[in-house]
């Protein structure tokens, strides 16, 4: 601040303002500073009379009054008056040039040191905030994993029954408790309800929370560019007459095929034919494994599933308003078994093999009528009813939802229904824009989307529906295909296929327009054609 000391009797001071010693105008400040009174002067003439050296958010006032002057020793001799025409006047103005640099230099340096601490008050703030947010953001996406999590579960019927008479759904005017008139619910397996027998339920439970923690790891798979690459071109090699044609054999009716069902691994496959049978088709194996029969009209419907130790269940699905369980022991060295048969009534579709099935007692999902219809084999000659559910209009297809608590039916009026198995309710209802009759549907391995279509409308479209929003989330135009018969997705959830009355096409899921390829009849030989994509 100031300092003093004696030399040869001779007292010196010190300016604060410029670091020299003060010729004759030495002056001390009333907070203790010692400068050059001219230079103090004109520094309170730059800063409106505030003290420069008071460094609080509300600086002192300072006048030329409150200056006390200082006079060195008797030993200092004053400096002799310099002359405006000599030497030393020039170097005064020189020295005043020098101080007024010097005043400029302390405020840049002020002003600097006040700069860097605003500037790391602002970074920290900066840093605060950005963490603040990504929180937020992390907090707000686990909720929604959550959230949609609880969706696709078997709990959703219970949130969705008490907004259902508030709010409707996509494409209708009115929600699923008045659609479904709250959903009717009765069957003979219940006991003292309609309900599933608690032990079943515990059973379908168990393997909903096991398949939904796998399932939540198939959603998040990424696939690296080579590996889509690679799948695609597989699927187009069969488009350009790489696929293998296989003999599901001789039908004694008319030829054509049905419908197809496959076991999740693409280790087996089963055909039904007009002549009430079902051929079941080894892919390892390379031929027939076994022929299902016993159906008095046409097979409908299929569902087929891989079970522990090579265990085939099958799942057929009649016309004649009849359901048939049967089993086949793994490699085909067996005949066929009949486990069970019912007669649910009405033409049956959506015939689904539930995952907590077991080769003792498999568990079958179907839409049969106006309700769904849950059955389980127990030895006897006849499928036991675990529970019905009653619609209250007439199903034409449905599918069972991978996890297998939630089965989705297609409705004559162009509605899909989503059942809660759980709580034997119908959990939301979707309609398309057209009413045309749902005849095929298709749940994604990941459990997101529901891809439905109609064989009877005159646009040839596929409407994709979100499961967790409960609403359509594209509509795909199949032009090209002809009359869309059938719709399905790929075990990987990464590709929907449409089949139509002229054409086969792969499209890619969330990429909905995407055409990979297609498969189309040939004019000769039941060869295909390429065309870009394959079925």
């Amino acid at each position: 601040m100031s300092t003093a000391a004696n030399t040869n009797a001779a007292q010196t001071f010190v300016c604060a303002l410029s670091g020299q010693s003060p010729v004759d105008d030495a002056v001390a400040t009333p907070s203790g500073y010692i400068c050059s009174r001219k230079l103090l002067l004109a520094k309170l003439s730059e800063n409106g009379g505030v003290d420069p050296f008071d460094g609080s958010t509300n600086p002192a006032s300072l006048d030329e009054s409150a200056l006390v002057a200082l006079t060195a020793g008797p030993a200092a001799a004053p400096p002799r008056a310099p002359s405006s025409s000599s030497l030393p006047s020039l170097l005064s103005a020189l020295q005043g040039e020098f101080d007024a640099v010097l005043l400029e230099l302390y405020d840049a340096r002020t002003a600097l040191d006040a700069t860097r601490r605003e500037l790391s008050s602002a970074l920290y703030q900066n840093d605060a905030a950005v963490r603040v947010v990504a929180r937020v953001a992390r907090e707000r996406d686990e909720a929604r994993a959550q959230l949609g999590e609880y969706l696709r579960s078997g709990a959703v019927a219970g949130a969705e029954a008490g907004a259902e008479a508030k709010r409707p759904l996509e494409g209708g005017g009115d929600g699923p408790a008045q659609a479904a008139k709250r959903a009717k619910v009765g069957g003979a397996g219940g006991g003292d309800g309609g309900g599933i027998p608690p032990a079943v339920l515990d059973r379908m439970s168990a393997t909903w929370k096991a398949l939904s923690k796998g399932r939540r790891a198939v959603a998040k798979a990424k696939r690296t560019p080579e590996e889509t690459a690679a799948n695609e071109a597989l699927l187009r090699g069969c488009a350009e007459g790489g696929e293998k044609k296989v003999n599901l054999g001789k039908s004694s009716s008319r030829a054509g095929v049905l419908c197809l069902a496959a076991t999740a691994d693409g280790s087996h496959v089963v055909s039904s034919h007009h002549d009430g049978t079902a051929v079941v088709y080894g892919a390892a194996e390379g031929r027939i494994l076994g022929v299902l029969t016993g159906c008095a009209g046409e097979v409908t419907s299929l569902g087929v599933a891989g079970l522990a130790g090579g265990t085939l269940v099958v799942a057929a699905g009649g016309s004649d308003g009849s359901v048939r369980v049967y089993a086949l022991a793994g490699g085909g060295d067996e005949e066929a078994t009949l486990v069970g048969s019912a007669a649910p009534g009405g033409t049956v579709s959506g015939c689904s093999v539930h995952p907590a099935s077991t080769a003792d007692e498999p568990i079958v999902a179907c839409a049969a009528g106006d309700g769904v219809v849950l059955y389980q084999a127990t030895g006897a000659d006849n499928l036991a009813e675990l529970a019905r559910v009653d619609a209250g209009k007439g199903l034409t297809a449905g599918a069972l939802h991978p996890d297998g608590m939630i089965y989705v039916a297609g409705t004559d009026g162009g509605e899909v229904l989503v059942f809660d198995l759980k709580t034997l309710a119908v959990a939301g209802t979707l309609k398309s824009e057209d009413g045309a009759p749902v005849t095929s549907l298709s749940v994604s391995e990941n459990g997101y989307h529901v891809a439905s279509a109609s064989s009877s409308s005159s646009d040839p479209s596929v409407s994709v529906w979100d499961l967790r929003k409960l609403k359509l989330a594209a509509s795909v135009s199949a032009g090209g295909v002809g009359r869309v018969t059938s719709v399905s997705f790929d075990p990987t959830a990464a590709y929907l296929a449409v089949a139509g009355t002229e054409s086969t096409t792969v499209r890619v899921a969330k990429d909905w327009d995407r055409e990979v390829c297609a498969l189309r009849p040939g004019a000769a030989g039941g060869k295909r054609k390429a065309g870009a994509r394959s079925g």
